[in-house]
């Protein structure tokens, strides 16, 4: 009879599912596939985020006729400016447009300065615009706001 209920339990080892080892070696190579699986999936989400066009107006100054504008390339890929606008408080129309051509890579800054055929009221609130466009064509802008001095 030992000899029996012995032979039924091996029996059973040799019916019954996997073992536990097996499950261990599957739940190892499963967890292996997921992880590789996220590490792609992030990958491709930061190479996404890794290239942003991004422009700051850094300082700008207003006094008489005279502007002086900086603007920085705060984004990781190469950026030509390609305008700059001046608003006057409260109006739609700008007194002052100008076209532009300067290449930026990132981290690089550049000083627009110029003349407006409008004097700069002091004590008056200007906006002010800088658009810009990467090599692939994304187009960008940057706003800031500047009394005249």
């Amino acid at each position: 009879m030992y000899y029996k209920n012995n032979t039924r339990k091996i029996n059973r080892q040799k019916k019954g599912d996997l073992s536990g080892p097996i499950y261990t070696i599957l739940m190892i190579v499963f967890v292996i596939v997921a992880a590789i699986m996220l590490y792609n999936y992030f990958q491709s989400r930061t190479s996404v985020l890794t290239t942003q066009a991004q422009i700051s107006i850094v300082n700008p100054q207003l006094a008489g006729n005279v502007y002086s504008v900086t603007v920085e390339n705060i984004g990781t890929t190469p950026i030509t400016i390609t305008s700059i606008a001046i608003y006057p408080p409260n109006s739609q129309t700008p007194i002052l447009e100008q076209s532009l051509n300067t290449e930026l890579n990132p981290g690089q800054s550049t000083s627009i300065v110029g003349t407006s055929q409008t004097q700069f009221i002091t004590g008056d609130k200007y906006i002010i615009v800088i658009e810009g466009q990467t090599q692939g064509g994304q187009e960008i802008a940057s706003e800031s706001i500047s009394i005249a001095q």
